[in-house]
């Protein structure tokens, strides 16, 4: 799927990759945060919004709170902005990558 993304959000799915094969999970989830977030700003352009927010994790926030986004996009938008906890873990079990590919197939197929 990733030959049909528009480029900056392919790289960044791109880079979670490659930053996971070298056990860096923070910079992993750094990367599938800002695709998602990618994705779904690339979406709100496309309808023609014009107020644009400045962050992907602004993005995920307004998604994971939007009730007339399918439940499981919301969750897996909400587990995208997870803070991790002060032992520098998440607080749930799931993969990060899983959930940004998820968000990100729906906000580029959507319209």
């Amino acid at each position: 799927m990733i030959s049909n993304l528009p480029k900056e959000i392919a790289s960044e799915l791109e880079l979670a990759v490659a930053a996971r094969s070298t056990d860096n999970e923070g910079k992993a989830r750094v990367h599938a945060r800002r695709a998602a977030g990618w994705a779904i700003r690339s979406w709100y352009v496309r309808q023609g919004c014009t107020n644009r927010r400045k962050s992907a994790f602004s993005y995920l926030q307004g998604v994971s709170n939007d009730l007339s986004i399918p439940g499981h996009i919301r969750e897996a938008s909400s587990h995208l902005i997870l803070r991790i906890t002060v032992h520098h873990e998440l607080p749930i079990e799931n993969d990060m990558l899983d959930d940004a590919r998820l968000v990100v197939n729906y906000f580029v197929d959507k319209d």
